[in-house]
């Protein structure tokens, strides 16, 4: 009976782990799973080719927020990047101060090589592709996959690791002012060439 149980347990589990690796999320993608460079807002989003992924990588849902398949004009842009870029504090894959995980989406890791990250990672495959993981070692040496064609090596068409990108939305450059303010100042000069007029 104890193995009977066993097993069930262990089946579910692995069930529960499948489902939740083919599952496309549908939310807006938090600032947790993407890093900012410059004026790029960057995300990683798949482990594999953006030519060969298995299903295919879907932005029907993140390019209402202005997420696109990054360029090879953009990453020379931004000077090149590697897996520890993604490593920061507060990303959504707790690798560094948990177990590897982001309990919310499913994503983690895998392919740990040329160095451990530093921090925790930012991923984002799940919002893009229905798997849930990146290989740490293909970002590590730079095997990307851009829009215009994979880089760095590698499985290049196969296996090289998917980079999105939008333009990061600073808002602090030119504030928008208040309603109550303009209107009060409008008072104000009203009334001041009222004065004038008596």
């Amino acid at each position: 009976m104890k193995n009977i149980l066993i097993s069930m347990a262990a089946a579910t589990l692995l069930i529960s782990q499948v489902a939740s690796a083919s599952v496309l999320v549908t939310t807006e993608l938090p600032e947790s799973a993407y890093i900012t460079v410059g004026k790029y807002d960057i995300a990683w989003i798949s482990p594999w080719s953006q030519f060969a992924t298995p299903g295919g990588i879907d932005f029907s849902y993140q390019q209402a927020y202005g997420w696109d398949r990054m360029t090879n004009a953009q990453y020379n842009e931004i000077g090149g990047l590697t897996a520890q870029n993604f490593a920061k504090v507060g990303a959504n894959v707790d690798y560094k101060t948990g177990n590897n995980l982001d309990e919310a989406s499913g994503a983690n890791l895998q392919y740990v090589v040329d160095g451990d990250p530093l921090f925790d990672v930012a991923v984002a495959s799940p919002w893009f592709t229905t798997s849930n993981w990146i290989d740490w070692g293909q970002g590590a040496v730079g095997q990307w996959s851009l829009a215009d064609g994979d880089i760095g090596g590698g499985c290049e068409g196969s296996c090289n690791e998917s980079l999105a990108v939008r333009l990061h939305k600073d808002t602090t450059n030119v504030p928008e002012p208040a309603t109550l303010a303009l209107f009060g100042l409008g008072l104000i000069g009203s009334g001041i060439a009222r004065r004038r007029k008596v």
